[in-house]
């Protein structure tokens, strides 16, 4: 059984997936989300998974704020897609820094994730 080293939230927010490869945009739903990656609805009408790479805009209505995250479909099947972040800019990074941490409730958890994340060590 593999061991996730980072972990997820679930969130309910709006997504747009847009595919650079095809220029096709869907509008989903994201599941949950960690540092490394997010859980999507698979999207109405999404049935191209020869393409691997995607941006995701999530959309935090009560905000006004929007998440960009250039990402990698890892797996996908009837309901759901699963994306690991290849990019995110700083801002979306702060904002998704932020979320997580209010809804993990442990700023030390989040924080060991964050070094874990970006130590040149990483697999």
């Amino acid at each position: 059984m593999e061991h996730r080293r980072f972990t997820r939230i679930p969130f309910d927010a709006d997504v747009q997936l847009y595919d650079p490869q095809s220029n096709k945009t869907w509008n989903t739903e994201l599941i949950d989300i960690s540092l490394k990656g997010l859980k999507l609805s698979r999207p109405l009408k999404w049935n191209d998974a020869t393409h691997t790479h995607y941006e995701a805009t999530l959309i935090l209505a009560k905000d006004d704020i929007e998440i960009k995250i250039q990402c990698q479909l890892k797996h996908h099947d009837d309901a759901v897609l699963g994306l690991q972040t290849i990019h995110i800019d700083v801002d979306s990074a702060t904002h998704l820094h932020r979320l997580l941490e209010l809804n993990l409730g442990d700023s030390k958890l989040l924080d060991r994730e964050y070094h874990e994340l970006v130590s040149p060590g990483m697999t």
